[in-house]
């Protein structure tokens, strides 16, 4: 698995080798080597918005309805009947899309989540303090702010140290003068460069001891690597060509069922006739020709459809999502699809489905055998009939 840090250039880790490429250069980087990979893209919105827990038809509701306009969004629980929606510009994730292809982006996740994940793995998240992380990432410095799971809009700045320095002191009022509320507000500094360190015990602002240094060169590249995630970014067009290669699929293989019925069948006809050997020959070279195929179908379709390998620590994302997608009936249309750490080695599958009445009267919903235990439940989306599928994952 790669991974990438998707801006105005990529920032890469191909199995151990980082660097930094243009856009236009990652097929090349790519030379001899998967394109598989999980991407970070670093601008987002953020907003905390409260909904009832105990009534997921009103959740569903009121969290899709955080952002309006040209965003894809996906939420996460930070306290009762508390979310955050983290909201990323549509053309941005169709930009990832177009430049990696679908089939290679295995997962899309906010920069500061990734980042967030490192800080976790690392022990660096305090209890009392917020941590405001300065990234030295290429020729910019991104300054995020975490209280906890909640995160800021990673700003961007100019690796101008003075600036730097500036910048950090404007950001730490203005985040305190926009929690009020709050008791008296600390704050703890990590990053990844020694210069800026020394601009900013040298200006007086902090001192040492409430500083941090990482050496990682690409702290949010970490995250994607050693972090678990329950979101990953899907544009809707995506969803319509899941649904064209479950149909290209269900062909290939009532072709394959006619070729081994029409392999039995010669087999059947060479035990009760006694045919000379030139039929013989013929239905021989049938039945190899039927195995070939067969072969080759199986490989097409293993190559084309595997799953990543469950582990003990990270959710198998792709196998539930294909295999929810491979019986969804047409006048389905899905609004989202989420995989949501409920509690540790407990995961929540859900699914919001729109039914537009349209296309034919609505079919029996009927999934696969991974979602036996799946509740299935009538609500309204956006005014319209809709289906919630939720699964509990242990």
């Amino acid at each position: 698995m790669n991974y990438l840090i998707f801006d105005n250039d990529v920032y890469y880790d191909l199995e151990g080798k980082t660097g930094i490429a243009p856009k236009s250069d990652i097929q090349a980087v790519f030379k001899g080597s998967t394109m598989e990979a999980a991407v970070a893209v670093i601008d987002t919105l953020q907003k905390q918005i409260a909904a009832p827990e105990k009534s997921p038809s009103r959740r569903d509701e009121v969290l899709s309805s955080a952002f309006t306009g040209e965003y894809l969004t996906e939420s996460e629980r930070i306290a009762e009947n508390l979310f955050q929606v983290i909201a990323v510009e549509k053309p941005r994730i169709n930009e990832v899309y177009k430049y990696l292809g679908f089939e290679n982006v295995r997962l899309l996740v906010p920069y500061a989540v990734a980042l967030r994940e490192y800080l976790k793995n690392n022990k660096l998240l305090d209890e009392n303090k917020r941590i405001v992380f300065l990234d030295h990432l290429g020729d910019q410095v991104l300054l995020t702010i975490f209280n906890k799971e909640v995160f800021t809009t990673p700003r961007r700045l100019s690796k101008v140290l003075k600036q730097v320095t500036r910048e950090l002191l404007r950001s730490q009022e203005s985040y305190r003068s926009q929690n009020k509320l709050e008791a008296e507000i600390s704050f703890l500094i990590v990053t990844n460069s020694q210069e800026i360190i020394d601009e900013i015990v040298s200006s007086g602002l902090e001192t040492k001891e409430n500083i941090i240094f990482v050496k990682d060169a690409y702290p949010a590249l970490s995250g994607l690597r050693q972090g678990k995630f329950s979101m990953h970014y899907l544009l809707p067009e995506q969803f319509i060509r899941l649904r064209e290669l479950k149909v290209a699929k269900k062909r290939v293989f009532k072709l394959g069922v006619m070729l081994g019925i029409l392999a039995v069948f010669l087999a059947v006809l060479l035990g009760i006739y006694s045919v000379n050997k030139t039929a013989s020959s013929r239905l021989k070279n049938l039945q190899l020709e039927a195995v070939s195929l067969s072969k080759t179908l199986e490989k097409d379709y293993l190559t084309k459809y595997k799953d990543i390998l469950r582990s003990k620590k990270k959710i198998d994302f792709p196998y539930y999502l294909n295999a929810f997608l491979e019986v969804l009936p047409y006048e389905c249309v899905p609004e989202s699809i989420t995989i949501k750490e409920v509690s540790s080695g407990h995961y929540k599958f859900e699914a919001i489905l729109s039914l537009d009445p349209k296309e034919k009267p609505f079919s029996r919903m009927s999934l696969s055998k991974a979602f036996k235990q799946a509740k299935i439940e009538n609500i309204l989306v956006k005014d319209n009939p809709g289906l919630k599928i939720t699964l509990d994952i242990f």
